[in-house]
């Protein structure tokens, strides 16, 4: 790592030096993308006094890890509309508080106009976007729905139409742009229902898998996430926000 990018993550990560207080508890979590990075580590801040079920796609090693009774892991290929049967089983008569809704792929890594792949096009699509539409109708059948107090998406500003300035990543964006309208469209619906609160996060330059040169640990990113969430203070349905709190342009 050179002196440039030592010198960058540092004032990166001085942004994110106040004090967190992350004290929820009692509640049930449903988190997606929980075998890696920030689902990961959300589901191991979570477990001390929360109960989690950590959906997966394949690999569920990290979770397998973990030791605590109150995890429930449930694999779900969110791309596979007929693998939801499992999170059906799974979810049955469970009370679940918040889904932290973290699954997320990048697409390709050529997505200029010319090589995109409709195929892979569409997968991204299901996982980054819709799948979070697929497991409210899970819930909606089981009449689970109404106990829901928050719903929170993991976005990117990538994903912002006014911020962006320099095109490509087709798949990346489109993916994220469609994400940040259903997380807006539920806000307003699903608050008119039952009152269930709908938060889009930037969570920024993180280090995980899909950015293994992101500046900042998943496990202080995911602090940062719940000190957001969970803080009464903070009134933040239907906005789309980073982890400073501040609003972002859908």
């Amino acid at each position: 790592m050179g002196l440039r990018t030592i010198f960058k993550k540092t004032l990166y990560n001085l942004k994110y030096t106040k004090k967190r207080n992350n004290s929820v508890s009692g509640k049930y979590f449903l988190i997606t993308g929980a075998s890696s990075g920030i689902g990961l580590s959300l589901t191991k801040n979570l477990l001390n006094k929360n109960k989690v079920i950590g959906v997966y796609n394949s690999n569920k090693s990290n979770l397998d890890l973990i030791r605590s009774n109150n995890l429930i892991k449930v694999k779900c290929n969110l791309s596979d509309y007929s693998d939801f049967e499992n999170l059906n089983k799974t979810i049955s008569n469970k009370k679940i508080d918040t889904i932290i809704n973290c699954a997320g792929i990048f697409g390709s890594n050529n997505q200029s106009l010319e090589n995109i792949e409709f195929e892979n096009l569409l997968n991204t699509f299901k996982i980054n976007s819709v799948s979070i539409i697929k497991i409210l109708q899970v819930m909606e059948k089981k009449n689970l729905i109404k106990f829901l107090s928050k719903i929170i998406n993991l976005s990117s500003d990538g994903g912002s139409i006014q911020l962006n300035n320099q095109g490509n990543a087709y798949i990346y964006r489109l993916t994220k742009s469609a994400l940040n309208s259903i997380s807006k469209n539920l806000s307003v619906d699903l608050f008119k229902r039952y009152k269930t609160e709908v938060i889009t996060i930037d969570p920024g330059n993180v280090k995980t898998n899909m950015n293994p040169k992101g500046f900042l640990s998943a496990d202080k990113c995911s602090e940062y996430i719940l000190n957001i969430a969970f803080d009464k203070k903070n009134k933040l349905n239907g906005k789309f926000i980073n982890l400073q709190k501040k609003e972002i342009p859908w």
